[in-house]
């Protein structure tokens, strides 16, 4: 049946149908993982058989909603188009460039924070006092937090996009 969602919706979609993909998974490891024979005598009932045909058969249902969902979010991603300071990109741009400006934002971040165990000041033996730091240290943290509000805006439009934005599938699962 054809459905129609919020890419914000398919995303929740795709990780409860992951949800749903491992919850088969485990019983491959709990229930179906068992005595089988006993002394060259099945004792595998035939309900137990029934079941795991219809894991199997769950687990391809929902890869198909899986991949179906992630392709209508991928197709979207590439062809819907973001208004960032009157430049247009589309979304898979801004996502992108989204993670890695979050990677920066927390790697500069990580390198200028001081606290328990990494000392700003310490005393070396037989050097003295020691100040450790990093080097153009202002500029470093202006560009932090232009990037914060960078990442901010970004996330507010990516917010936004995935929110309005909609995309069609056939989902056989739900």
């Amino acid at each position: 049946m054809m459905t129609t969602l919020t890419l914000q919706e398919a995303i929740f979609t795709v990780s409860n149908l992951r949800t749903q993909l491992n919850k088969e998974y485990t019983k491959f490891d709990t229930e179906y993982r068992v005595p089988i024979a006993v002394n060259n005598e099945s004792v595998v009932k035939a309900d137990k058989k029934e079941d795991v045909k219809a894991s199997l058969n769950k687990i391809e249902t929902v890869k198909q909603d899986i991949i179906a969902l992630k392709a209508a979010i991928h197709v979207k991603n590439t062809t819907g188009t973001i208004n960032i300071d009157g430049q247009e990109a589309t979304a898979s741009e801004v996502l992108e460039s989204l993670k890695l400006e979050r990677d920066i934002v927390n790697n500069l971040q990580n390198n200028t924070s001081f606290g328990y165990s990494r000392e700003r000041i310490k005393t070396v033996s037989g050097v003295g006092i020691v100040e450790e730091g990093i080097i153009n240290e202002a500029e470093v943290l202006q560009y932090i937090e232009e990037m914060e509000v960078t990442v901010h805006r970004k996330s507010m439009l990516i917010d936004k996009f995935n929110s309005t934005e909609t995309v069609e599938v056939t989902l056989q699962s739900l």
